[in-house]
């Protein structure tokens, strides 16, 4: 009991007091036609930093999508964060798009996005991460197994592509030795992506002998870390951060 009051503690403290001084957020436009409105956020000081891609859910870019990544820029990383939806015309009842008829042209968006990152003044070509939530967390592990990223991780994944692929066909084919180390989180109780499709994933990543983590939250729904309501979920995402920023350090440190 005192470990996860202790954990809720750090995480409270972390969200409501943690003021990032930022040198830089500026808008701009990546895509390899350079239609995807991004916003580029970097910590005060001139670098290098590592950087990070930042990837929406299906509802979109949300406030709460800019918030994580002012919250990271405060811990040392450039972070780059597209609204990909927007870009082709996808709304949320629409999402199926993402993960079929658009899915090659949006990862190949996601290429040039990392591209701008890592020639940023501030990143300099170092490494950079991709973290996605729900339909951005399929193509942040799209992105480490095909090792465009140093590392990837996935809140809440929708690794089945909207049901679209339950058997995780892309991902069996993709993840091999030479892939990107990946950190899967995920709520035992999520109705929107079955914690069984985490555990699938961690199945393929794991027969691939891909390096990897995975931690699976008990009595937690989907998007857990911005919508913390109760002891479970603010202890999960109290957790959630504290094992991004320790994975991030480790994968992405020169």
């Amino acid at each position: 009991m005192m470990r996860r009051l202790t954990m809720v503690a750090v995480w409270l403290a972390a969200t409501i007091f943690a003021v990032p001084v930022l040198a830089d957020s500026k808008s701009l436009t990546v895509g390899t036609n350079r239609h995807m409105n991004a916003t580029l956020i970097s910590p005060d000081g001139p670098g290098p930093y590592p950087g990070v891609l930042i990837l929406h859910t299906s509802g979109g870019l949300k406030q709460a999508d800019l918030d994580f990544a002012r919250k990271l820029a405060d811990q040392g990383y450039v972070c780059l964060v597209p609204a990909f939806m927007e870009a082709y015309g996808i709304t949320e009842r629409t999402r199926q798009q993402t993960f079929t008829g658009d899915a090659r042209d949006i990862y190949n968006d996601f290429l040039n996005a990392i591209d701008v990152l890592r020639n940023s003044d501030k990143v300099s070509g170092g490494k950079v991460a991709a973290i996605g939530f729900s339909n951005g967390g399929y193509f942040a592990m799209w992105l480490a197994a095909t090792a465009k990223v140093d590392a990837g991780v996935s809140y809440y994944g929708a690794i089945t592509g909207a049901a679209t692929d339950k058997e995780l066909t892309r991902f069996s084919s993709a993840f091999n030795s030479a892939s990107a180390p990946v950190l899967i989180l995920h709520g035992m109780s999520d109705a929107t992506v079955p914690v069984a499709a985490a555990q699938h994933l961690e199945q393929i990543v794991k027969s691939a002998g891909s390096p990897y983590e995975i931690q699976l939250y008990s009595g937690v729904d989907h998007v857990f870390e911005r919508s913390a309501r109760n002891d479970a979920t603010i202890a999960a995402a109290a957790d959630a951060w504290t094992r991004t920023l320790k994975f991030l350090g480790e994968r992405l440190s020169r």
